[in-house]
Formats: C-alpha cells, sequence, structure tokens
C-alpha cells in the first residue's frame, strides 16, 4: 500500500453523495449498494459521480454487467451538462472489471488496493480535492468469494483518513442470505434500491464511520491527558455513549428486520438448519416448495427427516455428512408429482462457520429450474431426432450408391469378362505356339478369378433382400461366403428369430452389422472361432459376435471406421452398442435394437 501520498489537508467536512438517503458523507466512507436491475444500478451511479465531477473530485467507474463501459459513459453523457469537459480534463476514467480487478487472469487483492491509492496518489497531484471510486462486482464466482470479503475487509479498514469515498454495487441476484450478511458486515452502510423504492439496510445517519471514530478517539485520548479532573465532562461523554448504544441497538434491530424482508422476497427458497436437520428459520419459497414437492406443510422445529422418502434420506444423509465438514455441496434433483408432471429443482447446501471455524448450523437453498430443463430436455429431443434424420439420410444413400455399384459390376463388367473368356477358350492349342497357348491359359485364370472376385463384390454390395431371400438364409450364405474364404468356424444360434415382425430396413441393419464385422474379423483379429447369437424378443432384437482372435486393449486404441458404421446403423432403432475385448482374449460386440 503507497505510504508516500501527497499532504491530504484536513479531513474535517463532509462531501455530498448524490445519493438522497445518504446526505453528505465524510472521506473515507465506504458503502454498498445491492441493486436489482440496470435501472436501478444506473439511477444510483449516475448521481453519485455527477456530484463527485461538480465537487472537484477524480471518479473512477469499474463496470461489469449488467453495465458496460461504453452504456456507463452515454448515461453520464445524457444526464451530466457539459460532461466533454470532464473528459478533456481526465476527471473520470471507466474501466471493465476485466481491465481492474482482473489483470493476468487472476485476482490479487494487494495489487487492486495499492492500484486504488496509485489513482489517489495521481488525482490528488493533478489538484483535485479527492477521489470517489465505485465497483461493480457482478463478476465474482463463490470460489473467489471468501477472497473477495477478506480484500472488502481490508480496504475497509485501510480507509481512514484517505480522500477517498467508495461505493461497491452488488447484483441482488447472486446474493444468497449469507453473502448479504458477509457483504453488510465489511461495509459502513449497505442500501439497495429495488424498482426505484429505496431500502435502508443500515442507517447512516445514526453510525459512526471508521474516521469519525477515529477522530473522537483522538479527540477523548486528547481530553483525557488535558482534563483529567474534569469529570463532569466525562460524565456527559459516557452519558452520550450509553445512549448512543441504545440508538445502535434500535439500528441492529431494523437492519435484522431489512434483512428478513431481503430473505422473504426472494425467488430463492431458504431453509436454516442445525446439524441434527431440525428446522430453524425458512421463508414462505421455502414452505411452498416442500408442499408442493412432498405435500407437507412446513413449521419451524420439523426435521428434515419427517418428510424425505426413504430414498432420498439415504442421499442426503451423505451429503449433509460432507456440509458439516465444511464443503458446499450444490446437485440438481427431479421430483415427479402425482398429476405425472416432474418439477427440477437446483440445491445448495452450505455450512456456517462460527468464529471458531466450527460449523453450527447449515444453510439449504432451492431454486426451482424446472423451465431451464424443460427446454434443455426439449433441445436434446429435437437434436436426437435431427441426427438421427441425418444418419437414416446417409445410410440410405450409402445403401442405394453400394446396390447400384454392384448391378453395375454384375451387370455390365462382369458380362465383358464372361464374354473375353468365352472368346479365349476358343482359342485352339494348334492356332498358336507353345509358349503363346500357354500365356492364354494364364490370361483365361486371370479372367476368371476376376470374375470370382467382381461376382463375390457385387453379392456383398446388393442386398439379400432384393432378391426376396430370407434374413436367416441370407446369413448364412454370408456365413458360408466367410468360411469358404478364410478357413474360419462361425456358429450361428438363433432364439425367437420371426422376421414377419422384422421392417425390411431392420433386417437390412442386421445383415449389414454381421457382414460390417465379419469383415473385420478377417482384416484384423487371426481368428479361427466366431460366435453368432440372433435374439428376438417382443421388444427388441439383439445381436452378439464373439471371436478368439488377438483382441486388443481397449484403454490404448479408439474404435475403428466398421465398429463407427455399426453405431450408426444401431442408432436408427434407438440401438445400444457395447464392446469388449483385451489382449489375447478376442473381442465381443453386442448390439441391442429395439423393434419398430
Amino acid at each position: 500500500m503507497p505510504n508516500d501520498l501527497p499532504d491530504q489537508g484536513s479531513l474535517t467536512g463532509l462531501r455530498n453523495s448524490g445519493i438522497e438517503v445518504l446526505g453528505e458523507l465524510p472521506w473515507g466512507s465506504h458503502f454498498c449498494n445491492f441493486f436489482e436491475s440496470k435501472e436501478d444500478l444506473l439511477q444510483i451511479l449516475v448521481p453519485y459521480f455527477r456530484a463527485g465531477l461538480i465537487n472537484n473530485e477524480f471518479c473512477l467507474w469499474i463496470t461489469s454487467d449488467p453495465v458496460t463501459v461504453e452504456a456507463a459513459y452515454e448515461a453520464l453523457r445524457n444526464e451530466i451538462q457539459d460532461f466533454d469537459n470532464y473528459e478533456k480534463k481526465e476527471q473520470i476514467t471507466i474501466l471493465s472489471h476485466t481491465d481492474w480487478y482482473l489483470k493476468d487472469k487472476t485476482f490479487v487483492p494487494d495489487i487492486v488496493i495499492n492500484g486504488w491509492y496509485q489513482k489517489l496518489k495521481t488525482s490528488l497531484n493533478k489538484g483535485f480535492d479527492g477521489m470517489r471510486v465505485s465497483g461493480n462486482e457482478a463478476w465474482l464466482e463463490r470460489e473467489v468469494w471468501k477472497n473477495f470479503i477478506d480484500y472488502e475487509r481490508n480496504l475497509n479498514n485501510s480507509l481512514t483518513d484517505k480522500r477517498m469515498i467508495v461505493l461497491c454495487t452488488y447484483p441482488l441476484h447472486k446474493c444468497d442470505a449469507q453473502a448479504v450478511f458477509d457483504v453488510s458486515q465489511v461495509h459502513e452502510i449497505a442500501v439497495t434500491k429495488r424498482k426505484g423504492d429505496w431500502e435502508i439496510v443500515e442507517v447512516p445517519a445514526i453510525k459512526q464511520t471508521k474516521s469519525q471514530l477515529a477522530r473522537d478517539k483522538k479527540e477523548l485520548e486528547d481530553k483525557v491527558a488535558e482534563r483529567t479532573k474534569e469529570l463532569t465532562v466525562i460524565n456527559a461523554r459516557l452519558e452520550k455513549e450509553i445512549e448512543q448504544h441504545k440508538i445502535t441497538q434500535d439500528t441492529l434491530l431494523r437492519t435484522e428486520a431489512n434483512l428478513r424482508t431481503i430473505f422473504d422476497t426472494t425467488d430463492t427458497a431458504y431453509l436454516l438448519l442445525e446439524p441434527d436437520l431440525s428446522i430453524l428459520l425458512f421463508n414462505h419459497r421455502a414452505a411452498d416448495y416442500v408442499r408442493k414437492v412432498f405435500y407437507w406443510s412446513l413449521k419451524t422445529g420439523d426435521n428434515i427427516h419427517d418428510f424425505l422418502t426413504a430414498d432420498r434420506k439415504v442421499l442426503f444423509a451423505d451429503r449433509v455428512q460432507r456440509a458439516v465438514k465444511g464443503e458446499q455441496i450444490t446437485f440438481e434433483t427431479r421430483y415427479d408429482l402425482e398429476n405425472k408432471s416432474s418439477l427440477w429443482y437446483d440445491i445448495r447446501l452450505f455450512p456456517i462457520p462460527n468464529d471458531d471455524k466450527d460449523i453450527f448450523g447449515l444453510v439449504l437453498a432451492c431454486t426451482d429450474i424446472t423451465e431451464r430443463k424443460l427446454l434443455e430436455n426439449q433441445l436434446e429431443r429435437e437434436r436426437l431426432e435431427k441426427q438421427l434424420e441425418i444418419t437414416n439420410a446417409v445410410i440410405t444413400a450409402e445403401e442405394n450408391e453400394r446396390q447400384e455399384i454392384g448391378r453395375e459390376l454384375h451387370d455390365n463388367i462382369q458380362q465383358i469378362l464372361v464374354s473375353s473368356r468365352l472368346f479365349l477358350s476358343m482359342v485352339k492349342k494348334n492356332d498358336i505356339s507353345e509358349s503363346g497357348y500357354s500365356y492364354l491359359q494364364q490370361t483365361n485364370q486371370m479372367v476368371w478369378s476376376a470374375i470370382t472376385e467382381i461376382r463375390n463384390l457385387s453379392h456383398s454390395m446388393i442386398a439379400p433382400f432384393m432378391e426376396k431371400t430370407t434374413l436367416k438364409d441370407a446369413i448364412e450364405n454370408l456365413i458360408s461366403n466367410t468360411t469358404g474364404a478364410s478357413g474360419i468356424k462361425i456358429n450361428m444360434e438363433t432364439t425367437g428369430l420371426d422376421e414377419e415382425k422384422l421392417s425390411e430396413k431392420l433386417r437390412l441393419t442386421v445383415y449389414r452389422i454381421i457382414q460390417e464385422q465379419f469383415n473385420n474379423i478377417l482384416k484384423y483379429s487371426k481368428a479361427s472361432l466366431v460366435l453368432l447369437k440372433i435374439v428376438q424378443d417382443n421388444e427388441k432384437l439383439s445381436l452378439l459376435i464373439k471371436d478368439n482372435g488377438t483382441g486388443f486393449d481397449m484403454s490404448k486404441k479408439t474404435a475403428g471406421i466398421g465398429l463407427m458404421n455399426i453405431k450408426a446403423r444401431a442408432s436408427l432403432f434407438n440401438g445400444e452398442v457395447t464392446i469388449h475385448s483385451s489382449p489375447g482374449q478376442g473381442f465381443e460386440l453386442y448390439v441391442m435394437m429395439k423393434l419398430m
């Protein structure tokens, strides 16, 4: 913290705050405002800075949501005459919170506090009477909350005898009851303007500021040293302090009432709990929540376990154990009502420690997020439907292309090769030399091999069901071709297979999945034995294809294109694909598809 500030002269006298309910404030004042909307925030900050500009103070405004730097300048320019002159004098600076609080994307309290006083030093050297500051803390997240409250406390303690006035603003919707308490404890004054109406959490007219307390203490010490015999004056002062204490007690009672008003008007349900989960305090939102979800009329002294169902008691007990150890618990939960509708809630459970860090209670906060969850679920359903449409279109196009290529190979190229072989076979040995005849024989053999390969390829590409073949016959033919080409033994078992209940698209999908996996086995597995199981019931059809090949380490190798194709085809029937493999233990593919 800078200790080389210019001489600030006398700090006596008051400054116009620009805020009607606060009036005039001394230097060193540190107060906060809870706001609900952008309009409420601007209605307090524009007059606040206008008073500072008029009174020759340097003004520094640190913005965050919902007011941008540009919006802040525009609001001041619309409300303050000759605002351009103040800008030319460099009497006001407006910065984003990221440029002030989060340099290098990290909040470091000492750097921020030193920054305030460096600005104060500069403003005094330029001839300004002092500095007026406002910081919007809407950017705060829970993980830096405690660190920031400690920073507020240190700033509050260090402002004594400084020519600064500091106003911190907090969005009310991000502050639960505990947060309101935390903020109020590190500021001299706490006010809020909600929908145009002022609500005072602490009344400034009856609350002494730090600088006032420091001056009173010094004056008291001087008088004790200089006038030890003036007992009547001391007695009068003591009587005044007693009266001040009574006024302070009244202020605390009013503060509690105002905090209770905020507690009861929030949209979040709050329950204050004993460590044994007995209810000490709750707001009307909590009563509505318990009545709607658990059909229970809530009252003080009830225990959470009185209305929780057995399964929820077990889950909640585990979360409570973690909370009483100091952990803040956050989770989402769903409740199904008797009318078949569902409610979603965001639940927060956090401990309340005392000064010795012991946990003497818990706060349960519940926020209704049903509308958001319904929208999320709807978007997810639409995404899945669109994904299925795309997958279906891709596979259909691929199948059509396979059919076309297969027919082209079978009907055109193969016929050309067959004709070529016929002409070659008509060449007589006596018509050409011995070596020429040998070449013709080799050519004849190669043409025959090409014919065989093209026939196999065209048969694999053209769906067998186009030829009115049953699924079982098509699979048996596929097994025969695979076994003949590789020597692998393939055993097939079927249970409950009823092809009349299977759509043509589902039969084709089953065939293609088996064909794809057989190809994978031929290419990669080095297997000698394969088991194929097909099981069908009234709701689903499942495939199990298991080989005794080399397998692979699933933690080191991802699924290939073949398995991706299988998953894409299965997704058309809300399918689930599961694979199991390990080195030397073969490979197992399980596919379950719903009947449509």
